[in-house]
């Protein structure tokens, strides 16, 4: 009878253990996701998406838009294309915009 209950209780530490490893090994992979996601940030923050050089800020129509220092190209944060359609409403850009929108 001994040797059932003392099976019974190496079952239930083995299920413990099991469970605090998964536990473990998905904290672990969460951690290394945001660490990666963080590193890819770190790398392409502020670099052109198309020749990986890097972009400076510059002004146009009073709104600040990212150019690339290398190919030139323009690139529009969230809501900047809709603040300068805004500004060009009688432009060609304006009346596209409206088209879409």
């Amino acid at each position: 009878m001994a040797n059932k209950w003392d099976e019974r209780k190496r079952a239930i530490e083995d299920e413990y253990c099991v469970k605090k490893e998964r536990e473990l090994i998905g904290k672990l992979k969460a951690k290394g996701e945001k660490d990666a996601k963080q590193a890819i940030r770190e790398v392409c923050y502020m670099h052109c998406p198309k020749c990986g050089e890097p972009l400076k800020e510059r002004s146009f129509q009073k709104i600040l838009i990212d150019q690339c220092t290398g190919c030139s190209g323009i690139w529009l944060d969230a809501g900047e294309l809709e603040a300068v359609a805004g500004k060009e409403e009688g432009g060609w850009l304006g009346r596209l915009w409206q088209k879409i929108g």
